[in-house]
Parts: structure tokens; sequence; C-alpha cells
């Protein structure tokens, strides 16, 4: 009996161990019915959850215990690595950002991947998986899981951006610099492999997997999923179908390309000497067949993608210095996009951003020089309608002949599944990467050719002069950016620096039909042609995503996304401005005034029917007339305007409201609808239009109709709270910084901040300012920044939030810019050495 109990005994636990140490699945995945319209009926909530082996997730000395940092994450205290060629020493600050000291790039390479992937490693895995189209083989943990991300993948991969990033992969292995990259890699490595269990970032425990090795395709599609996002917004297939509804002429009238109220780029003249002239004479053939899609998940990166930068020259600082500042405006995330780190060698000593899984600084600086970047908004993205010789799609009509398609087989691993197969359609134009019913598309896309741009940001870092600056930016192609620069000896330049399609006058706006090599991109605009900037006379330059110049004396035919609130205000603010300060700087940066109330009030003012206001709503008048235009958070004036801006749109483009609601095409995306600053430019300049009368009312009305009657709704639908009080800018705003993974315990909400997309602090519900930055250059370097985060991820380290409040508050640090490894030793918190 003794041995039975004990054999029991013996089973049971053996029984609990294995279940323990295993993940299981619970619940049931939906159920739903669907009837012969194909309405889909819910029968069953999906219940499926993933739980990770708790045995492990639990364990106090193996679990996620061990993530509940204290307020100093620590290390292995020396690292020994082949691959090195001297000692490296690491200095870890208050802030936990690591100050790197090596004897040479490689070696400094290395410790800039060890120290990234031991604060960031999840989110820079998750990064490339998500551009791989590698979600489903990590999430799809449930049924509800894999139907959302498996379209997801497929998009990924269908729309290029592996693609891009194999060619991209092949060019960086003919430079030099590539060691460096390979560096940065084994770096990573080095961490990963350092890694037990009860050190995994808690992210892996909660999904249960590990991370694999680290490569520099990696670090390629990283880079190429930051071109997608800051090159998606693309509205092709809308701008067609309203073309198609609206006709040429009042298109034009509805979407003008630019107005001189704009205020672009490069304001100072440039010498044009020879440009290469795109042929005009046959005008773009486009496509208006059918446009309803089947297999698009993807939408347009949001408005508010973009950034602020500007540099002033000495003539108009208060030190005679010149300052340059920069605040990239992107999604905000936990853990942040951004990385600050320096790096020390005997060459150079550079600090600034960096990209957690790619080397090298993005907007940063160094002894002699400073630099950052913005969004160029250029159009590098077109769509072509494919003529296929038959069913089978292996080949297609161009050049009046058939050409043979590639055939590019795609695998996705889906967790706990067989994998799936996907079949992508090459054309020599690019992927076929949308289809229709009776149409697919083919998809031109600067981001799937071969680039160069780590070679920018390795080489900016040990710039010294203007000279080494032109020699980085050169090879930096996707996504374009307008890429400022200061020097210690006074020097300031902007460059639109990236590959700029050479186009035919609307090419671009619209599909095309892919058949002809007429229809394509005649080359690239030659890189002196390109819009920029060198000690111009104002004494500053800056962008803000707005027009790169005045297309009406430039040679050469662009188009894009751009925004031009933001830009109006930055060159009226720096043309004014004299003896400037790093605080009128940082002040500028946090800044939320809006050249878009402005014009909106006027109008107002212009317009309002105020006889036909009730007493109620002439209060809110008032209330708002005497608003001095700035988005400040505890404000209720930018809820009342907002609340009306919102109203207007759906008076004024009734139309087009009307017919994308009967036609729902592109997931009821149908109709493309004019941006804000063409819809004002539009009730200033063209009060007669017919786009301007309500369709279902008898009357014919006005401008002054149509501005009132949008007023007179938005008294009424003023988000309120219970005590019928108007809710303040902030709440209304409800900016949120999520966590990449969606986890809501690990996100923050309703962000106390100033700010709205159209003011310098460009904040929405979501994109703002992803990282601040503000350099003065002279004898001694005086720089200043801040992210909206901490250099953590995980959420149980005091550096994963801690530096969102100060941020908010539009507040900076003083960045530790170190000379040496022995230097500031009352800032330095850890200490780590690798050993060769």
């Amino acid at each position: 009996m003794r041995f039975l109990k004990l054999f029991i005994s013996l089973t049971l636990t053996i029984l609990l161990i294995w279940a323990l140490g295993r993940s299981w699945q619970t619940g049931t995945p939906e159920k739903v019915e669907i009837d012969a319209k194909g309405n889909v009926t819910v029968l069953t909530e999906d219940t499926e959850k993933l739980i990770p082996p708790l045995g492990k997730l639990l364990s106090p000395s193996h679990g996620f215990w061990q993530n509940a940092e204290d307020a100093i994450p620590t290390f292995d205290a020396s690292i020994y690595s082949q691959e090195l060629t001297a000692s490296v020493q690491v200095q870890y600050d208050d802030r936990m950002v690591p100050h790197i000291f090596a004897d040479n790039l490689e070696d400094a390479s290395f410790a800039q991947g060890y120290a990234t992937a031991a604060l960031r490693l999840w989110q820079m895995e998750l990064q490339t998986h998500s551009a791989a189209g590698r979600l489903t083989e990590i999430f799809g943990t449930t049924e509800k899981r894999r139907k959302l991300l498996l379209p997801r993948d497929k998009e990924s991969r269908r729309i290029g951006i592996p693609l891009g990033a194999e060619r991209a992969l092949e060019r960086w292995k003919e430079f030099p610099e590539y060691k460096t990259i390979e560096a940065y890699c084994n770096g990573v490595n080095a961490y990963i492999e350092s890694l037990s269990y009860d050190q995994l970032p808690i992210m892996y425990k909660l999904l249960d997997y590990k991370p694999e090795e680290w490569t520099p395709l990696k670090c390629a599609l990283l880079l190429k999923n930051m071109g997608k996002t800051l090159t998606n917004r693309d509205h092709d297939f809308e701008l067609t179908n309203t073309l198609k509804y609206l006709g040429m002429e009042q298109f034009d009238r509805l979407f003008p390309d630019y107005f001189e109220e704009q205020s672009p780029i490069i304001l100072d003249s440039m010498n044009y000497i020879q440009p290469v002239m795109v042929s005009q004479a046959d005008s773009i053939n486009i496509y208006l067949g059918e446009t309803t899609l089947k297999n698009s998940t993807s939408a347009p990166s949001p408005k508010g993608i973009g950034s602020n930068n500007w540099a002033v020259a000495g003539s108009k600082t208060a030190s005679g210095n010149p300052i340059l500042c920069n605040d990239p405006h992107l999604p905000l995330n936990l853990p942040s996009l951004w990385f600050e780190v320096q790096i020390h060698t005997p060459n150079f000593n550079s600090y600034g951003a960096s990209l957690p899984g790619a080397p090298g600084v993005i907007s940063g600086f160094n002894e002699h020089i400073a630099w950052g970047v913005t969004n160029v908004s250029h159009d590098v993205k077109d769509w072509y309608a494919i003529q296929w010789k038959d069913a089978t799609k292996q080949e297609y009509w161009f050049d009046s002949t058939y050409r043979k398609t590639e055939l590019r087989i795609e695998t996705i691993q889906v967790r706990g599944q067989d994998p799936v197969y996907d079949t992508i359609y090459m054309t020599h134009m690019g992927p076929v990467a949308r289809s229709g019913k009776k149409q697919d598309f083919a998809l031109r896309w600067t981001l799937h050719d071969a680039s160069e741009e780590p070679l920018t940001f390795i080489k900016l870092m040990r710039g010294k002069n203007y000279k080494d600056y032109q020699d980085a930016i050169k090879h930096f192609a996707c996504p374009a950016q307008n890429i400022v620069f200061a020097a210690a000896n006074g020097d300031i330049a902007l460059w639109t620096q990236g590959k700029l399609p050479l186009r035919k006058k609307n090419q671009g706006k619209f599909i095309q039909y892919g058949t002809a090599s007429s229809e394509l991109w005649q080359g690239f605009i030659p890189q002196n042609d390109i819009p920029h900037e060198y000690n111009p006379p104002k004494g500053f330059v800056g962008s803000a995503n707005q027009h790169s110049v005045n297309p009406n004396l430039y040679p050469y035919d662009y188009y894009g996304y751009f925004e031009e609130y933001r830009g109006r205000y930055l060159n009226r603010k720096l043309m004014a401005m004299d003896s400037i300060t790093i605080q009128d700087m940082k002040d500028l940066q946090y800044d939320s005034y809006s050249v878009k109330a402005e014009d909106g009030i006027n109008l107002l003012q212009k317009y309002l029917q105020t006889g036909k206001l009730k007493k109620e709503e002439l209060e809110i008048w008032h209330q708002l007339r005497n608003w001095d235009l700035y988005y400040k958070k505890d404000k209720i004036e930018p809820t009342i305007f907002e609340t009306w801006f919102n109203n207007l749109q759906p008076l004024i483009y009734d139309e087009l409201e009307a017919i994308a609601k009967e036609k729902p095409l592109l997931a009821n995306r149908a109709l493309g609808f004019p941006e804000e600053q063409q819809m004002l430019h539009l009730l200033w300049k063209d009060t007669s239009n017919i786009i301007l009368d309500i369709q279902s009312t008898p009357e014919k009305e006005t401008i002054a109709d149509v501005l009132t009657m949008a007023f007179q709704k938005s008294c009424a639908e003023i988000p309120r709270d219970s005590s019928n009080e108007i809710l303040p800018w902030q709440i209304v705003r409800n900016t949120s910084i999520d966590h990449l993974s969606k986890t809501k315990q690990f996100g923050m909400k309703t962000i106390d901040s100033d700010g709205h997309t159209s003011a310098l602090n460009a904040l929405g519900d979501r994109p703002g300012p992803s990282w601040k930055m503000v350099v003065e250059l002279g004898k001694e370097i005086k720089a200043y920044g801040i992210y909206p985060g901490g250099q953590s991820e995980n959420p149980g380290s005091f550096f994963y939030d801690n530096m969102v409040e100060k941020w908010s508050k539009g507040e900076h640090y003083r960045l530790l810019f170190m000379p040496n490894a022995s230097a500031n030793a009352d800032r330095i918190v850890y200490h780590q050495s690798f050993e060769n």
C-alpha cells in the first residue's frame, strides 16, 4: 500500500509539474452563422485564451517577479566577446542612458547593440516581426487573433516591406560601414545568448516564446517599416473615385495643390541651372474602372504623422551660436520609439535618439555639428492597373507585348497550426499588392528600392562640417526627410533629401494604367536640384511637413500630403524672433497656437449670422470669439471650435458624403475628401462653388448659411460632463500612450498636456512629439532633450515611463554629454565593461 501511495503521489506530482510547465489553450472560438445574403450573426462569443506556463511564470526566482525591478536594472558586470578588438566601457546615467566609450566604431556599435537589447529587446523583435509579416507566428494564440493578424501579415508581404529590406541588405554589403551593422547585431546576440528564463523580458514570458537571432536583415526591416509609416499616406484609390464623381474641373477647385497663403520650407530662391525636363506631351492615362478591393487591410498613416525641425543662425541668437531643434511627431507608444545613447570613440563623440534595432544616432549632435529630421511628405507611392493575358496571371501587357510575371511564394507560420502560403505576383513595376473582383493593381514605391539609410547616420555621427553633412545625406532615399543641419562654425542648412520621382502633372494622385513606359516615373529629381538652403539671408531654416518649395518657382512637378498650418506659424515666428535663447526654442516646441483656428475664427467673424443664434448659442459664440487661439489643456474654447469644425465637412461635402454611403468602396473609404487647409481655402476664395449648397434642402445655401448651420449644430453637440459643463480640451482630445501589445494595463490614458495636431506642439489622440531636442553649438555644447516614456521596456521598471510627466509639461532634460568615461561621476549609477 505504501508503494501505491508513493506511486500515486509521484504521478500526481509529475502531472502537476508537467501541467504547470506548459502553456494551455482555454475557451472556445467564436461561432458565427452566415445567411444567403452574407449577413453574419455571432452565435457564441470568442472566449479563447492562452495561459502561459504558470509554474515558470509564477516562480519567485524565475517568473514575472524577476521583472518587478528596483530603480536600477542590472546586467552582467563584465561581458567577454571575441568580436571586440579592445575593451569597451559603458556608463549608465541617472536616466539609464548608456554612454559608450570604445576605441573604434565597430566596438562601439557592438556595445550599442548589447545595451539597446538589454533594455528594449522585445520591442525590437516585435517591430521587425510586424514588418516581416510574422505577427501571427507570435500572437496567433486564438482563432480571433489569427483572423485579425493573418490578413495583416499577408498585407505586409504583399506591399513589399520584406522585399525592400532584402534589396537594401544587398546594397549595404557593398559599403565598409556594413561591418558596423554586423557589429551591432553581434552585440544584440551577445545579450540574447546571455539570457536565462528568469532574465527574459516580461512579454516573452506572458506570450511563452523566446527571442531569436538578430541579423542585419532585421535592421533593414526596422528601417523599411519606418519608411512605411512615413510614406503610407496615399489616397490614389479614393481620389480616383472622387474624380469619377466630380470631373477634373471641380476636382481641381476642391483639391488645389498650392495656394498663396501657404509658406513653403524654402523661402529664399534657388538657382536651378539645367533642370532635367519631364516630357509633358501626353497627359497621364488615368484608370477610371472598378476599384472595389477584396484583399486590402491597411489604412493610410493617420494625420499627425510628421515633425518639426529648424536651425537658427548665430545672427539671430543671444549667444551668437547657432541653435538646432527637432521634434518628430509619430505614434506615442510604450516602450517609446526612441532610445537615447552616447557613442564616444577617438574619432567622434555623438549623442542623440536612436531607433532600437539599428546602429547610429537618428536625431542628435557631436562636438561639431547637429542634425534632425522631419518627414518630406512627397507622395512616392503609385498604383497601376494591370492587364493580364489570361486568368493564370502568368503574363501582363506592357509596351505592346506580354511580359512574364515572377512569383514570390510566402510562407506564413501560424502559431499552433500549419503554415499558410501566399503567392505574390511580381511585375517589373512592383508587386501586385491590391486585387479587386475584376482588376488587379501593382504598386510602385520607393520603399522597394535598394537604399543606404544607415550610412547617413553613421557618417553624421562622425561629421565635422557642411561638406561631411552633404556626403552623409546623399545616401538617404526613403522615407524622404527634411534633414536640418547646424555647425559650430556657424553654418546652417536644410535639404529635402530622398528619392523624389520625376513626374508629369497630376501623376501620383490617381490610379494609372500599367501598360506603357510613358505611364511610369521618368527617373528621380537630381541630387543638386532637390530643394535645399544653405546659410540663407533670413537667418534660419526650418520645416514642419509643409510644401518643400513654391511649385510656381520650381521646375519639377511634385505632389504630396502636406501640413500647412505649422509651417506657416513656424516661418512667421522665426522671421520675427531675435536674440533667441535656448528657452525660447523650448517654448516654441511646446507652443499650442493654431493658424487653423486663426483662419476658422476669422471666417466665423466674417460670416456667422449672429441674428439667427439663440441666447445660449450667442453666449457660446462670445466665449469662442475671445479665444487666444492656443490649444491649452484646461480651456474649453478648443473643444467648442473643434466641434464646429468637425461639423463643417459633412455640410459642405454632403454630396461626397452621400455617394460614399451609397457606394462603400475600399472598406468605407470610397472617396477622398479635401485636407483641412483646402477646405478653409475654398471657404475664403471660392464662395460661389456649388459644393456649398446642401442637397437635402430646397433653398440654395450660401457660405454664411453653412457656417451658421454648422455652428448651431455644434452648440448642441459640444461634449459636456454630468454637470452640463463643457469638457476641457485635454479630455476631449484624449491623448493616449498605448503599449505596443495593446495591453491596457501597460499603457497611459488622457495625457495632461497642451497641444493640437495643427500647432507646433502637435499632440493628437495618438501621434505627438516623440522626441524633443534643442542643441546650441559653440565652444560648449548645450543640449536638451526628452521623449514620452523611458529607456526601459519593462513596465515594472522606474525607467519605463519616468519622463512622461515632465514631457507633458513642455520641459526638457539637460543631456549628459560626457567628454570621457571618467567624467560626471555623480550622474553615473551603473557601470558595465565589455572585454575582448
